[in-house]
């Protein structure tokens, strides 16, 4: 078992069969508090945002904001601005939908939880128009045209800038401080975080040039998916000195999803230095570490191969943000550091 699954939150995206199922288809502090809304801490000038459905000027400050993508909560709880309603984590929270990070920053904030919403099976504009919002933000989103129009019929709405689900965490960070009037803020909250990965990477230069795949089993086929180029994995791991294994850029991607498959019957093809595979559940894991195939992987025959099945590590790597990086990245990095030198 890797450290990181053993690891509790301060040193230890989500399984990639529930990102595609999302894809597929409380109040919060009291109102005019710091913990509340933005604060520009001054007059608001207009704010106008591109992205992938056009472009969403935000006139005022906004007061009360509702985010319906993956972790928008958590960089807006980083800047210090409790939402008055969130995404709900039906795969990684806890039996009320409560993310552990997202808990562990309400409670420093001093901030009641804010209101719940399930977007399992698409973004409801009516349960949004419930909580009286000034600004949507799914900036991690699959967010949908239909939806996207939909939603600024309520309140101007930020959804993904250019791809579903790959939003990188530092344009994330970026855009939704832009879109409450803390631009610099947000700022340094990239600049610190970036600091903080590129320390860990420092420390481990093994790292360097070693080639990565990160991957998962698709439980409706039982086809390995690979994260592509631009998925925040992948990123994570280029930020940590990583380079991509060839023949990940070989798989087939359709179009608007951010994994290509590979059958079992073809798993001779992976050839990657490091081998790191997220399950939906222990059994899972354990078929596939039992096949004769996956034992012939070189990564996994040379002590190369690190996997997971717990759902808050995975949500935590899967949809990283300046709450989740320094969450989760110590026990992750002390795994691949364990992979890269064949020790895992």
């Amino acid at each position: 078992m890797s450290s990181l699954a053993r690891a509790s939150a301060p040193s230890t995206r989500i399984a990639l069969v529930a990102a595609a199922a999302v894809a597929a288809a409380g109040c919060g502090a009291p109102s005019g508090t710091e913990a509340d809304a933005g604060s520009s801490g001054g007059d608001w000038s207009p704010v106008t945002i591109e992205h992938a459905h056009g472009s969403t000027t935000i006139d005022q400050e906004p007061e009360r904001i509702v985010t319906v993508g993956w972790s928008d909560e958590a960089t807006l709880l980083e800047l210090g601005i409790v939402p008055a309603g969130m995404n709900a984590s039906t795969y990684a929270g806890d039996d009320e939908g409560y993310l552990p990070w997202d808990l562990e920053k309400l409670e420093e904030l001093g901030a009641d939880k804010p209101e719940l919403i399930n977007t399992d099976d698409g973004i409801s504009a009516e349960q949004v128009a419930e909580l009286s919002p000034d600004l949507v933000l799914g900036v991690q989103s699959g967010m949908t045209e239909q939806e996207y129009e939909q939603l600024t019929k309520v309140a101007p709405t930020v959804p993904y800038l250019d791809q579903p689900w790959m939003t990188g965490w530092q344009e994330q960070t970026l855009t939704i401080g832009e879109a409450v009037g803390k631009k610099d803020e947000a700022q340094t909250i990239v600049d610190d975080t970036t600091a903080y990965i590129d320390g860990l990477a420092q420390e481990h230069p093994e790292f360097q040039g070693t080639t990565h795949a990160v991957g998962t089993v698709m439980p409706s086929t039982g086809e390995f998916g690979f994260y592509i180029e631009g998925d925040a994995r992948p990123r994570i791991m280029g930020q940590l000195g990583f380079s991509p294994a060839g023949f990940v850029e070989d798989l087939p991607v359709e179009d608007g999803q951010f994994y290509g498959t590979l059958s079992q019957e073809n798993a001779d093809r992976i050839d990657a230095d490091v081998l790191v595979m997220w399950f939906n559940t222990a059994q899972e894991r354990e078929e596939l570490e039992e096949s004769p195939v996956f034992q012939q992987i070189p990564a996994v025959e040379n002590g190369s191969y690190i996997g997971y099945e717990a759902p808050e590590e995975s949500m935590a790597i899967s949809t990283p943000n300046p709450l989740t990086i320094p969450w989760v990245m110590d026990g992750f990095v002390d795994d691949l550091g364990a992979a890269a030198e064949g020790e895992a």
